[in-house]
Parts: structure tokens; C-alpha cells; sequence
């Protein structure tokens, strides 16, 4: 297995607070002496962090809030504030600088700001300063769920065109059981392939204190996995753990990147851009996408549904209703709507005028 050189490290709520309501500083410690020694070995390294809303609780002396979504949003601003504080003291010790992006899902879904956020993020890794990255929750509504930042780190680690994505937490991997109730479950230690019965194998969330649980950590392994980044599962438990697993030598769950990867473009496409409308399409169409890279004609769309913009994200579905890509739409959806199956040749007749002759692009088309 080759050495990863540049890669990312997502550090989940439990890990950082080892399971209690307040963040434990000196296990903070030992995972910034594990940062510290990759460097020494010529990594380099980003972390996304969580944390924040349980450092708002503990800056604010846990106080008595209400359930709503201010509450959260109120934790994570005093929170965000405090966890950076004490990441700059810890990193100052081996001295060692540290870069702050907060990000929401609207900065991944804009092209532009996707890659201002690779920018900064390349430029950070260019002076030896170590980004941390974390949900911009001060600001999210709907980003404040279950494992946004499991996702994140994925993302992250494409656009920044890491080696490797390392998602700590309080399991070892991924097991065959849930290992907290069966005594028989198996660490799987190596995945090539993400399937519907790998995907039943995981729970939902995991500890009350975090936020997400294996189930996510399995929809960023395949957004990370289709991009050509290696995705691993380990404990956080011991952060030198992660010396090891850059090397493919430490406890864990190994998703091992797609033999032919999409490119960062189409990964962004298919993961990073909440989709605004879906295109139901006849088998021909289906085979012509998926066997064949072709791009979607309006002669083979039989349906659809949502009110989406030229330019927008949409689901592409088969009869039977199943999601399987995700691209840019060339038409809007009243456009659509006049010229589904049809032949591209009767586009200008029917509209006045032309996006060109597909509804969707192989360009701007991944298959799911």
C-alpha cells in the first residue's frame, strides 16, 4: 500500500470529549503530538473538527436551553470560538500554526466558492499551516444533523486532492454486528466494494454526545472512494493510531479507492450539491448512462418532476424509481417539460432557440 502524503483527519464530538459532556484536553494533546510527528515525517495534514456545540457547553457552564434551533446555533458560536482557542494553545506547543474554515453546505454547492475553499485550503497546506475545518453551525439550519461532517471531511479531502481521509471514532471500524450488542461481530478490515448489504450492516447515530453514526461514515466513504481517495475507519481512542494507519498498518475499516475515479468536478457534482428537481428516465436512456457514458437526451426523459433552474443539480431516476446519477441540468424544468421525448432536432422549433442538443451532459453527469 503506498504512503499516503497529504491527508485529513476527522475528529467526531466523542472522540474529542472521550465520551463525557466537556472536552478532554489532554487527549486533545496526544492527537496534536500525532499531527505533529506525520509532519516530522513529511505529511501533510488537515483536520475537521467537531465539537463545537459541546465546547459552547462547556464555556457556558451547561446551561439550561431550550430544544429549538437557536439554542444549537447560540452553542455552536460561543463553542466555535473556545474549541479554536484551544486548539491554537495545543498546536503552540509543538509550534505549530493552524487555519480556521467554517463552511456550509451553500459554500460546496456554489462552484465558485468550492474553489475558493480548495484554494484556501491548498494555500494553507503551501505554508506548512494546518487547516481545521467544521460546520459552520452559528449560521446552518438544516447542516446541524446526523454526520455533516463525516461528509465534510470526504469533501474536504477532494477538493484539497488528498491521499487519504482518516474518521476517528468511538468503534473500531466497521463490523459485520453492532459490536455493542453482539459479542460475535467482526471488524470487515478491508472495502472495495460499497453495497446495498454493506450499507445494512450500519446503525444510525451513535454516541448522545456526537452527531453521527456508521451509516454516514458509509456515504463519505463513497463520496471519498469514487474520487480516488483511500477512506479509513479507526478508534480514536488512541490517537497515534493514525501513524500507522497512513500506512495501512493500524487497526480499522480500509475503503479502498475506485480502480477508475471521477474526477473532483463530478464529485462535487454528485455529493456536494443538494439536487432541485429529478428526471425520470426510459431503459434506453438508463443503459446509454450507465454502460455507455453518454449523455442524457430529452428523447429519453419520461418525467419530471420539481421546479429547477438551467444550471441546477437534479436526481435522474429509472422507472422503477431508483436514484442512480446526479448531473447539471442544460434546460430548465418548463423547458424540459415541452421537449421530453423528443428528438433534439425539434428543440429550436419548439422553444425558439437552443442550450445545445442534451438535457443533461456526460460533462456534468455521475453515475451514483
Amino acid at each position: 500500500m503506498k504512503k499516503h502524503k497529504r491527508i485529513f483527519i476527522k475528529l467526531g464530538t466523542s472522540t474529542l470529549t472521550s465520551g463525557s459532556k466537556h472536552l478532554d484536553r489532554a487527549h486533545m494533546l496526544e492527537i496534536v503530538r500525532a499531527v505533529y510527528l506525520l509532519k516530522q515525517q513529511g505529511y501533510e495534514v488537515g483536520l475537521v473538527s467537531s465539537g463545537a456545540i459541546a465546547a459552547g457547553r462547556e464555556v457556558l457552564n451547561d446551561p439550561d436551553l431550550s430544544p429549538e434551533m437557536s439554542s444549537k446555533q447560540l452553542l455552536a458560536s460561543a463553542g466555535q470560538v473556545h474549541l479554536m482557542r484551544i486548539w491554537e494553545d495545543l498546536f503552540d506547543i509543538y509550534n505549530l500554526k493552524i487555519g480556521q474554515l467554517l463552511l456550509t453546505r451553500a459554500d460546496l454547492q456554489s462552484r465558485e466558492r468550492y474553489l475558493n475553499a480548495r484554494d484556501t485550503i491548498t494555500a494553507l497546506f503551501n505554508f506548512g499551516i494546518i487547516p481545521i475545518i467544521n460546520e459552520n453551525d452559528a449560521v446552518s439550519i438544516s447542516e446541524i444533523k446526523v454526520g455533516d461532517n463525516d461528509n465534510l471531511a470526504a469533501l474536504s479531502a477532494v477538493l484539497a486532492e488528498a491521499d487519504c481521509v482518516i474518521l476517528l471514532t468511538d468503534q473500531k471500524g466497521l463490523y459485520t454486528a453492532d459490536p455493542r450488542v453482539n459479542k460475535d461481530a467482526k471488524l470487515i478490515c478491508d472495502v472495495n466494494v460499497i453495497d446495498e448489504k454493506l450499507i445494512a450492516l450500519a446503525g444510525g447515530a451513535g454516541s448522545s454526545q456526537g452527531t453521527g453514526g456508521m451509516a454516514t461514515k458509509l456515504k463519505a466513504a463513497k463520496v471519498a472512494t469514487a474520487s480516488g481517495v483511500e477512506l479509513i475507519i479507526a478508534s480514536g481512542k488512541d490517537p497515534n493510531i493514525v501513524l500507522s494507519l497512513v500506512k495501512g498498518e493500524g487497526e480499522g475499516t480500509y475503503f479502498h479507492p475506485d480502480t477508475h475515479p471521477v474526477l473532483a468536478r463530478k464529485a462535487w457534482i454528485g455529493a456536494a450539491r443538494a439536487p432541485n428537481g429529478e428526471l425520470v428516465v426510459d431503459d434506453g436512456a438508463y443503459e446509454a448512462l450507465v454502460k455507455r457514458n453518454s449523455s442524457l437526451l430529452p428523447s429519453g426523459i419520461l418525467e419530471i418532476n420539481g421546479d429547477f433552474k438551467r444550471g441546477d443539480t437534479v436526481e435522474i431516476k429509472n422507472k422503477e424509481g431508483r436514484v442512480f446519477a446526479r448531473g447539471l441540468a442544460r434546460y430548465e424544468s418548463t423547458e424540459l417539460n415541452l421537449i421530453k421525448r423528443l428528438h433534439s432536432d425539434s428543440i429550436e422549433n419548439i422553444l425558439g432557440y437552443t442550450h445545445g442538443d442534451v438535457a443533461v451532459h456526460r460533462d456534468d453527469l455521475v453515475v451514483i
